[in-house]
């Protein structure tokens, strides 16, 4: 049986040119760990995580790419970023449609926090932002994108209006990259959490933050460790990214990282195009309701919905049993989203696009579904 995949906001599947080569002549070829030898191979290791290091910050709008900072995941990144910035005695702002990488690393570090509210389609509602200010507060942590809904969240708009209430903005990118466009940005963005593995398409296992300078001199570190750097100090080193990256690194995902950042901008928009094609179908058909919002324009390549009168989990069962449709049933990790979102019963099916997602595939599934639902 044929696979389709359209769960990439999960993980992308398949990985973007050049990663799986760029990995394997690594391994094969060299395997060094950067920092901690001066021979040639380790000093080759170093190069291509500095180039890593340097395409990210490009791609992130951050100058110093020493201010690039890498972990396992996003959500490492994030605890990473919670636990150096703030204490129990500190107040954050979220969205209605965070995903548990922020809410359950929140609860984790006993950092209370006020919940910003959406509106129908998932979108924050920006005027009610300066009531959930306390004196207390700290940040506005907010996703780019609703990895239930799709719906692209107006990061600039909230991250000036948090600055001017005297409040640091920190963005969750998991979701977002590359379709939603983040970048530091004085007076607007100053954190920024990406993963590799989205839509970038490169390899699990490697995510990461990007500071800005302030809060790069800021925020301490949560795990201590070797870093082939001022070993004669039991202290982390003051300079990043060694003070926030202890221990070997996942070089072979930071390598293939690198080579999907390397095809990044010679992809084009196919997501996007098949992912209106099946948004098309969804809002055509009276028993389907998408959830979130109903034009490209406002989304990225996800589209959940509800069918009426067919179980859900069922009907993601049968895509895959009998037409080899791989898609994604449940709450998605992110049941604060489901509740703004009124689907926190229910759950939602979601179909997500990816780079390699080919318009042949949607009409497959249109008509795989039209079938299933007759």
């Amino acid at each position: 049986m044929r696979r389709i995949y359209l769960d990439n906001a999960s993980t992308s599947f398949p990985k973007a040119p050049g990663v799986i080569q760029a990995m394997s002549t690594y391994l094969a070829e060299n395997a060094s760990n950067p920092g901690r030898g001066s021979y040639e191979h380790a000093v080759q290791a170093m190069e291509q995580v500095m180039d890593c290091r340097q395409k990210l910050g490009l791609l992130f709008g951050c100058r110093e790419s020493r201010n690039v900072v890498f972990s396992l995941n996003v959500t490492t990144a994030l605890n990473t970023l919670v636990a150096g910035l703030f204490t129990p005695d500190d107040h954050v702002l979220v969205s209605g449609v965070e995903h548990n990488a922020v809410m359950r690393t929140v609860h984790l570090h006993r950092i209370p926090y006020s919940v910003i509210p959406c509106d129908k389609q998932g979108r924050i509602i920006l005027e009610t932002i300066p009531s959930l200010v306390k004196p207390q507060t700290k940040a506005l942590i907010l996703t780019s994108a609703s990895n239930v809904a799709g719906t692209i969240q107006p990061i600039r708009e909230a991250g000036t209006i948090a600055h001017q209430l005297g409040l640091w903005t920190c963005i969750d990118t998991a979701q977002g990259t590359p379709a939603v466009e983040c970048r530091l940005e004085e007076g607007v963005i100053d954190a920024i959490a990406f993963t590799g593995h989205k839509g970038i398409a490169g390899p699990q296992g490697v995510g990461g933050l990007v500071l800005s300078p302030h809060l790069a001199k800021r925020i301490t570190p949560s795990v201590g460790g070797g870093t082939g750097s001022r070993s004669e100090s039991f202290s982390m080193p003051e300079l990043l990214p060694d003070r926030l990256e202890a221990g070997t690194q996942n070089i072979v995902g930071i390598v293939g990282l690198g080579a999907a950042l390397a095809s990044l901008g010679k992809r084009g928009d196919q997501d996007r195009t098949s992912c209106n094609r099946l948004l098309s179908y969804f809002l055509g058909d009276s028993r389907i309701r998408v959830i979130g919002p109903k034009t490209m324009e406002e989304r990225t390549s996800v589209i959940s919905i509800i069918v009426e009168g067919f179980g859900l989990a069922e009907l993601a069962y049968r895509l895959d049993a009998e037409y080899g449709i791989q898609t994604r049933y449940g709450l998605h990790c992110a049941p604060l989203a489901h509740q703004s979102l009124g689907t926190l019963q229910t759950g939602t099916l979601r179909f997500s696009c990816g780079h390699a997602t080919t318009h042949e595939e949607i009409d497959y599934t249109i008509q795989a579904m039209k079938e299933l639902l007759c």
